[in-house]
């Protein structure tokens, strides 16, 4: 069965969710829903949603999350290294003026490890510092597609200036993601897709 991928671009900033599931399949799995609670409930209507997956902690990627896991009882899944800027405003960047949600209050979380199976779905989970110090990408290796978070872009990278920002934990998250193969598309956090050949030959690493 093919996988899907929705994605669902998500309040002020513009942070992508994405809504994967299997082709023939009611269960999903959803990647960090943001701010827009409305087109998130749209996209799962008639779908159960199995799982919720955080590339790394910044408000704009998990104000969605609290709302959704009350409403379907589903878990959220974040490295343990991000797990902080879920209760703290000031390091997940909270804009007061940005938002239309207000910020989690006591969301639980579980940890990512190295792998995460739910609804028929497979992911290597990529730990990938730089922008946060628990950002990961989520990788689907046997059908090549990366949901790499705010570490990857079209055409750039994520902020290095922000809680847990690391250039040089970047430069090296860069590297390990431009070793995956040319083929494999990106779904970035912000903006449109892309390729890993597409991105990898726009630097000198």
């Amino acid at each position: 069965m093919s996988v899907k991928i929705a994605a669902i671009p998500c309040g002020s900033y513009q942070a992508n969710a994405y809504l994967i599931w299997r082709e023939g399949r009611e269960d999903c799995v959803l990647i960090d829903p943001g701010d827009d609670l409305e087109r998130l409930r749209a996209a799962l209507s008639g779908k159960k949603l199995g799982a919720i997956l955080l590339t790394h902690g910044h408000f704009d990627h998990i104000l969605g999350v609290q709302p959704l896991t009350e409403a379907t009882g589903a878990a959220a899944y974040i490295h343990p290294m991000d797990a902080e800027m879920l209760f703290d405003m000031d390091k997940s960047a909270y804009d007061v003026a940005a938002s239309r949600l207000p910020p989690p209050r006591g969301l639980k979380a579980e940890a990512l490890g190295e792998r995460f199976s739910a609804c028929g779905l497979d992911f290597a989970v990529l730990h990938t510092p730089g922008h946060s110090r628990g950002s990961v990408c989520l990788y689907l290796e046997d059908e090549g597609e990366l949901f790499s978070g705010d570490t990857l872009f079209e055409a750039g990278y994520g902020r290095v200036d922000l809680h847990g920002g690391d250039p040089r934990q970047m430069l090296s998250s860069l590297k390990a993601l431009f070793a995956l193969p040319g083929e494999t598309r990106v779904w970035p956090g912000h903006g449109g897709p892309t390729t890993i050949a597409r991105e990898r030959a726009r630097y000198r690493l």
